[in-house]
């Protein structure tokens, strides 16, 4: 009798142990494919920088005061595919890490966010600016991160570091990098980018 107890006391234990195991290499596993780029909601089929953009130029009725150069934007895009038949919100996190030409190198870290509403199962894009301005004063981009997000989840990452997570390490800069709605490239491919959800009016 005592023997049966015990026996049956190991059993549930290691039973406990295996149920215990196998969670948390489920955990493991999730985490490991978002780190790698991707999950069974997303998953970033590419991301590349896209320098020396040019601005997009539109014919109006009238004259134009503007210079007949264009300048050149930094751009970053993100190609992703997405499994559900439909995802209610995806937000982008990007993180671009430069050095600041204009104040002896100092090292800077901007962050910019766009959320993406019902998009479809399927193939997408993302992307990511820099103004001229910022061009002109920083100087070249080091490196580049984007975070997805799902249900305030991260669903998937990439990054042009082999260090994890680099962005951690410093205070981040918003409102610098820009996502294409705020920039003259909002109405150029239009229906290749999904609806980007409106920022909250301040109150």
């Amino acid at each position: 009798m005592m023997n049966r107890s015990v026996r049956s006391k190991v059993g549930f234990g290691m039973a406990l142990f295996a149920a215990v195991g196998l969670l948390a290499g489920t955990a493991l596993a999730q985490m490991a494919s978002a780190a790698a780029g991707g999950s069974d909601v997303l998953r970033i089929r590419k991301m590349a920088p896209v320098p020396n953009t040019k601005t997009p130029v539109f014919r109006t009725a009238t004259a134009s005061q503007a210079s007949a150069k264009q300048p050149d934007w930094w751009r970053v895009m993100v190609e992703f595919e997405t499994a559900p038949d439909w995802v209610d919100e995806l937000e982008f996190t990007y993180y671009v890490y430069m050095k600041d030409q204009s104040n002896k190198g100092a090292e800077m870290m901007f962050r910019g966010a766009v959320t993406y509403v019902n998009v479809a199962k399927g193939r997408h894009y993302s992307d990511m600016f820099l103004h001229p301005s910022t061009l002109a004063r920083m100087g070249r981009v080091e490196q580049v991160a984007v975070v997805v997000k799902a249900k305030g989840a991260v669903v998937a990452t990439e990054s042009t570091a082999q260090t994890a997570n680099w962005w951690d390490r410093f205070a981040p800069i918003d409102g610098v990098l820009l996502n294409r709605a705020q920039t003259p490239f909002a109405f150029v491919d239009y229906d290749l980018y999904e609806q980007i959800k409106p920022a909250a009016a301040a109150r």
